[in-house]
């Protein structure tokens, strides 16, 4: 019985010592706040602390069109540009958990996203579970970001330039 409670106490330990370490590299994990490129490289989302409530949110702040284009519209008729794709999302464990929103549809999905040891930002979107779920890579964007959104293709060639200027 002594035998069974000491092997059971060492287990719990063991246990909440992966817990705790779990947490902490979580904590200490590359941050996915800043500008990121999307999976097709269309647009730039940026990734900072929501606006009015707790956790992280996505804002697209840059699309790709060629010279001339119209800015595209959400579902609801809006410009994309300032749309917020990735919904409040809270950190658990090494990732970060919410939701994603589709700007041609409206659909919603739930999401989690972390970065990656390459330094991508991997973004799964899914229904119920994430096994049934589909996963983009974003590389980050150090390109320049007007406040138009409207980003021009010689624009995005200079995104591996360090830094990130927001201009007019």
């Amino acid at each position: 019985m002594k035998r069974f409670t000491l092997t059971s106490a060492v287990a719990i330990a063991a246990l909440w010592a992966a817990v705790l370490s779990g947490t902490a590299a979580a904590a200490t994990g590359a941050s996915p706040v800043g500008d990121w490129l999307t999976g097709r490289g269309g647009a730039v989302v940026q990734i900072a602390p929501c606006t009015g409530s707790a956790g992280l949110c996505g804002h697209i702040v840059g699309i790709m069109l060629d010279n001339g284009a119209a800015m595209p519209s959400d579902w609801q008729g809006q410009p994309q540009c300032g749309f917020e794709l990735i919904r409040p999302s809270a950190p658990q464990g090494m990732a970060w958990h919410g939701g994603i929103v589709d700007p041609r549809n409206g659909n919603e999905y739930r999401a989690e996203f972390r970065v990656t040891r390459a330094g991508e930002l991997a973004l799964r979107g899914y229904i119920g579970l994430p096994i049934f779920g589909q996963t983009q890579h974003w590389m980050r964007y150090t390109g320049v970001v007007p406040h138009s959104c409207r980003i021009e293709q010689a624009q995005m060639a200079a995104a591996t330039a360090p830094g990130v200027d927001r201009r007019d």
